[in-house]
């Protein structure tokens, strides 16, 4: 016999099982969950090597020069070329072994050679008594060099590198020679003491006939570069 209320109380007892089963089924997925959480995580701990740097100390390589108005560090075994008489005053040191490479660097002082040609240029600026380096040494010059630039005349082609001017050898294309310049002027860069506040121009040139040359030799030499 149907009576009132009679079915309303079953779905409510059948709501309140299903939602206890439901309930037990959900903690024992998370029980489950944590053993396996536990069970695939491993017993060491990995971890990441300090980093280890090396500071390079190049003044434990090179040998200071103290000329006149200016000292500046060269390689060690590295000799200072014996000055001969010209209209420019000049010094140079070259490498012990001239025979592979054939490394030298030549500073003029005050007398600069304007028309002096490179096959590649490195642009520099006047910080005081210090060089400062704009960039680095550029590709050799043939390969952005056009005719059309200016004419070229008995010693080279006029060229520019970082907006700044110098003269392209277009002439010797088998050597290896950077000159500095800057905005300034070609071949040239001044330079002022911190002593007495007078200044000097400059112009840095560095040979290197090995077939892949490395011009961190010329770099930190015109890094130790002091003007007096």
């Amino acid at each position: 016999m149907y009576r009132i209320g009679e079915r309303k109380k079953d779905r409510r007892r059948q709501s309140i099982k299903v939602g206890l089963l439901s309930f037990g089924i959900l903690l024992a997925l998370f029980g489950a969950y944590n053993v396996l959480k536990q069970f695939l995580q491993p017993d060491s701990i990995v971890k990441q090597s300090s980093v280890v740097t090396t500071a390079i100390n190049f003044k434990k390589a090179t040998q200071k020069f103290d000329e006149p108005n200016f000292t500046i560090e060269v390689p060690v075994g590295w000799k200072p070329v014996a000055r001969q008489a010209s209209l420019y005053t000049s010094y140079a040191w070259q490498s012990d072994n001239t025979v592979t490479d054939g490394q030298l660097i030549e500073i003029f002082e005050d007398t600069i050679p304007n028309n002096y040609a490179v096959n590649r240029v490195l642009v520099v600026g006047g910080d005081g008594a210090h060089l400062s380096l704009d960039g680095t040494v550029s590709d050799n010059c043939l390969t952005f060099t056009q005719d059309n630039i200016g004419p070229t005349n008995s010693f080279g082609t006029p060229a520019r590198w970082q907006g700044v001017s110098f003269w392209c050898d277009q002439h010797n294309t088998q050597r290896d020679v950077v000159g500095t310049s800057s905005k300034e002027g070609i071949n040239t860069v001044k330079l002022t003491s911190d002593t007495n506040g007078k200044s000097h121009k400059y112009f840095f040139t560095y040979t290197n006939h090995a077939i892949n040359a490395d011009y961190s030799v010329f770099y930190n030499a015109l890094n130790s570069f002091k003007f007096k």
